[in-house]
Protein backbone atom coordinates (compact mmCIF):
# COMPACT_ATOMS: atom_id res chain seq x y z
CA UNK A 1 0.00 0.00 0.00
CA UNK A 2 2.95 2.36 0.52
CA UNK A 3 3.41 3.10 -3.24
CA UNK A 4 -0.25 4.14 -3.39
CA UNK A 5 0.23 6.44 -0.40
CA UNK A 6 3.38 7.95 -1.92
CA UNK A 7 1.46 8.55 -5.17
CA UNK A 8 -1.35 10.16 -3.17
CA UNK A 9 1.14 12.48 -1.48
CA UNK A 10 2.39 13.43 -4.93
CA UNK A 11 -1.07 14.39 -6.19
CA UNK A 12 -1.53 16.51 -3.05
CA UNK A 13 1.60 18.50 -3.87
CA UNK A 14 1.81 18.75 -7.66
CA UNK A 15 -1.31 20.94 -8.19
CA UNK A 16 0.15 23.47 -5.73
CA UNK A 17 3.08 24.09 -8.06
CA UNK A 18 1.43 23.49 -11.48
CA UNK A 19 -0.97 26.40 -11.38
CA UNK A 20 -3.86 25.44 -13.69
CA UNK A 21 -7.43 24.51 -12.83
CA UNK A 22 -7.16 21.40 -14.98
CA UNK A 23 -4.26 20.18 -12.83
CA UNK A 24 -6.29 20.87 -9.69
CA UNK A 25 -9.20 18.79 -10.98
CA UNK A 26 -6.84 16.05 -12.14
CA UNK A 27 -5.44 16.02 -8.62
CA UNK A 28 -8.91 15.61 -7.12
CA UNK A 29 -9.71 12.80 -9.54
CA UNK A 30 -6.43 11.05 -8.75
CA UNK A 31 -7.10 11.35 -5.03
CA UNK A 32 -10.43 9.59 -5.38
CA UNK A 33 -9.08 6.79 -7.57
CA UNK A 34 -6.03 6.21 -5.39
CA UNK A 35 -8.17 6.10 -2.25
CA UNK A 36 -10.42 3.57 -3.97
CA UNK A 37 -7.36 1.41 -4.66
CA UNK A 38 -6.29 1.75 -1.01
CA UNK A 39 -9.79 0.82 0.19
CA UNK A 40 -9.74 -2.26 -2.06
CA UNK A 41 -6.34 -3.26 -0.66
CA UNK A 42 -7.68 -2.93 2.89
CA UNK A 43 -10.89 -4.89 2.15
CA UNK A 44 -10.39 -6.91 -1.04
CA UNK A 45 -13.32 -9.26 -0.48
CA UNK A 46 -16.05 -6.65 -1.08
CA UNK A 47 -18.53 -8.95 0.62
CA UNK A 48 -20.71 -6.27 2.24
CA UNK A 49 -22.92 -3.48 0.83
CA UNK A 50 -20.90 -0.99 2.88
CA UNK A 51 -17.66 -2.01 1.13
CA UNK A 52 -19.27 -1.62 -2.30
CA UNK A 53 -20.71 1.76 -1.32
CA UNK A 54 -17.28 2.95 -0.14
CA UNK A 55 -15.72 1.89 -3.44
CA UNK A 56 -18.53 3.61 -5.37
CA UNK A 57 -18.04 6.79 -3.34
CA UNK A 58 -14.28 6.94 -3.79
CA UNK A 59 -13.88 5.69 -7.36
CA UNK A 60 -16.95 6.98 -9.18
CA UNK A 61 -18.19 9.95 -7.17
CA UNK A 62 -14.91 11.48 -5.94
CA UNK A 63 -12.68 10.11 -8.68
CA UNK A 64 -14.87 10.75 -11.72
CA UNK A 65 -18.19 12.53 -11.17
CA UNK A 66 -17.11 15.41 -8.93
CA UNK A 67 -14.06 16.54 -10.98
CA UNK A 68 -16.01 16.08 -14.23
CA UNK A 69 -18.93 18.16 -12.94
CA UNK A 70 -16.62 21.09 -12.17
CA UNK A 71 -14.58 20.58 -15.34
CA UNK A 72 -17.58 20.90 -17.66
CA UNK A 73 -18.63 24.18 -16.01
CA UNK A 74 -15.18 25.77 -16.14
CA UNK A 75 -14.72 24.65 -19.73
CA UNK A 76 -18.10 26.08 -20.74
CA UNK A 77 -17.35 29.36 -18.91
CA UNK A 78 -14.01 29.60 -20.70
CA UNK A 79 -12.20 30.01 -17.40
CA UNK A 80 -8.59 31.26 -17.61
CA UNK A 81 -6.16 28.37 -17.60
CA UNK A 82 -4.04 29.70 -14.74
CA UNK A 83 -5.26 29.10 -11.21
CA UNK A 84 -2.88 29.38 -8.27
CA UNK A 85 -4.07 27.29 -5.33
CA UNK A 86 -1.50 29.03 -3.13
CA UNK A 87 0.38 32.31 -3.74
CA UNK A 88 3.16 31.64 -6.26
CA UNK A 89 6.07 32.62 -4.06
CA UNK A 90 8.87 30.93 -2.16
CA UNK A 91 7.28 31.58 1.23
CA UNK A 92 4.09 29.66 0.36
CA UNK A 93 6.03 26.78 -1.17
CA UNK A 94 8.18 26.58 1.96
CA UNK A 95 5.04 26.49 4.12
CA UNK A 96 3.63 23.67 1.99
CA UNK A 97 6.78 21.55 2.23
CA UNK A 98 7.07 22.33 5.94
CA UNK A 99 3.55 21.02 6.45
CA UNK A 100 4.56 17.72 4.86
CA UNK A 101 7.47 17.36 7.29
CA UNK A 102 5.27 18.35 10.23
CA UNK A 103 2.64 15.79 9.20
CA UNK A 104 5.15 12.95 9.15
CA UNK A 105 6.52 14.04 12.52
CA UNK A 106 2.97 14.11 13.89
CA UNK A 107 2.29 10.63 12.52
CA UNK A 108 5.42 9.26 14.21
CA UNK A 109 4.15 10.53 17.55
CA UNK A 110 0.57 9.37 16.99
CA UNK A 111 1.39 5.93 15.59
CA UNK A 112 4.39 4.55 17.40
CA UNK A 113 5.06 1.62 15.09
CA UNK A 114 6.26 2.39 11.59
CA UNK A 115 4.48 0.98 8.57
CA UNK A 116 1.53 1.61 6.30
CA UNK A 117 -0.69 2.87 9.13
CA UNK A 118 1.82 5.54 10.09
CA UNK A 119 2.30 6.58 6.46
CA UNK A 120 -1.46 6.75 5.95
CA UNK A 121 -1.88 9.06 8.94
CA UNK A 122 0.98 11.23 7.69
CA UNK A 123 -0.48 11.53 4.18
CA UNK A 124 -3.99 12.22 5.50
CA UNK A 125 -2.63 14.90 7.86
CA UNK A 126 -0.76 16.44 4.94
CA UNK A 127 -3.98 16.56 2.92
CA UNK A 128 -5.85 18.32 5.72
CA UNK A 129 -3.10 20.88 6.33
CA UNK A 130 -2.59 21.65 2.65
CA UNK A 131 -6.35 22.02 2.23
CA UNK A 132 -6.43 24.59 5.01
CA UNK A 133 -3.44 26.32 3.43
CA UNK A 134 -5.43 26.72 0.21
CA UNK A 135 -8.48 28.00 2.10
CA UNK A 136 -6.44 30.51 4.08
CA UNK A 137 -4.43 31.97 1.20
CA UNK A 138 -6.87 32.14 -1.75
CA UNK A 139 -10.28 33.80 -1.80
CA UNK A 140 -11.43 32.79 -5.30
CA UNK A 141 -14.50 30.53 -5.37
CA UNK A 142 -12.88 27.72 -7.33
CA UNK A 143 -9.80 27.64 -5.11
CA UNK A 144 -12.01 27.60 -2.02
CA UNK A 145 -13.96 24.67 -3.47
CA UNK A 146 -10.79 22.75 -4.23
CA UNK A 147 -9.47 23.42 -0.73
CA UNK A 148 -12.68 22.16 0.86
CA UNK A 149 -12.70 19.01 -1.31
CA UNK A 150 -9.06 18.34 -0.48
CA UNK A 151 -9.90 18.38 3.23
CA UNK A 152 -12.92 16.15 2.68
CA UNK A 153 -10.81 13.63 0.76
CA UNK A 154 -8.13 13.64 3.45
CA UNK A 155 -10.74 12.94 6.13
CA UNK A 156 -12.08 10.07 4.02
CA UNK A 157 -8.54 8.67 3.77
CA UNK A 158 -8.12 8.86 7.54
CA UNK A 159 -11.40 6.97 7.99
CA UNK A 160 -10.08 4.20 5.75
CA UNK A 161 -7.10 3.70 8.04
CA UNK A 162 -9.08 3.63 11.27
CA UNK A 163 -10.22 0.58 13.15
CA UNK A 164 -12.50 -1.47 10.95
CA UNK A 165 -16.05 -1.34 12.28
CA UNK A 166 -19.43 -1.86 10.72
CA UNK A 167 -20.95 1.54 10.04
CA UNK A 168 -24.73 1.70 9.51
CA UNK A 169 -25.44 1.71 5.80
CA UNK A 170 -27.99 4.52 6.20
CA UNK A 171 -25.31 6.82 7.61
CA UNK A 172 -22.99 6.05 4.71
CA UNK A 173 -25.75 6.75 2.21
CA UNK A 174 -26.60 10.00 3.98
CA UNK A 175 -22.97 11.17 3.98
CA UNK A 176 -22.64 10.31 0.31
CA UNK A 177 -25.84 12.24 -0.42
CA UNK A 178 -24.46 15.30 1.40
CA UNK A 179 -21.24 15.12 -0.62
CA UNK A 180 -23.13 14.85 -3.92
CA UNK A 181 -25.36 17.78 -2.91
CA UNK A 182 -22.25 19.82 -2.10
CA UNK A 183 -20.76 19.15 -5.54
CA UNK A 184 -24.09 20.08 -7.15
CA UNK A 185 -24.09 23.37 -5.21
CA UNK A 186 -20.49 24.10 -6.22
CA UNK A 187 -21.36 23.47 -9.86
CA UNK A 188 -24.44 25.67 -9.66
CA UNK A 189 -22.49 28.51 -8.07
CA UNK A 190 -19.74 28.39 -10.70
CA UNK A 191 -22.41 28.51 -13.42
CA UNK A 192 -23.85 31.72 -11.95
CA UNK A 193 -20.51 33.56 -11.94
CA UNK A 194 -19.59 35.93 -14.71
CA UNK A 195 -16.40 34.66 -16.43
CA UNK A 196 -14.70 38.01 -15.85
CA UNK A 197 -15.58 37.90 -12.17
CA UNK A 198 -14.28 34.36 -11.94
CA UNK A 199 -10.98 35.37 -13.52
CA UNK A 200 -10.64 38.36 -11.19
CA UNK A 201 -11.43 36.33 -8.08
CA UNK A 202 -8.87 33.70 -8.95
CA UNK A 203 -6.19 36.29 -9.57
CA UNK A 204 -5.77 35.27 -13.21
CA UNK A 205 -5.56 38.87 -14.40
CA UNK A 206 -3.34 40.12 -11.59
CA UNK A 207 -0.02 41.58 -12.72
CA UNK A 208 3.19 39.75 -12.01
CA UNK A 209 4.80 40.73 -8.73
CA UNK A 210 7.99 39.96 -6.85
CA UNK A 211 8.67 36.34 -5.99
CA UNK A 212 8.85 37.11 -2.25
Amino acid sequence: MSPLLVALLGVYLIPLFVATWRTSLFGLASQGLLMAAIAHRLEPALDTPAAWLTLFDLALVRGVAAPLALYTVLLARNAPARNDLIPPNLLSWTFALGMVLASFSFAERLVGEGGDQQTLVAVASTGVMLGFLVLSTRSGPFSQMVGALRIENAIALLELGGERHEQPLAIQVGMLGVFIATIAFFRFYLRTLDPRALAANEGATAPEGPTL
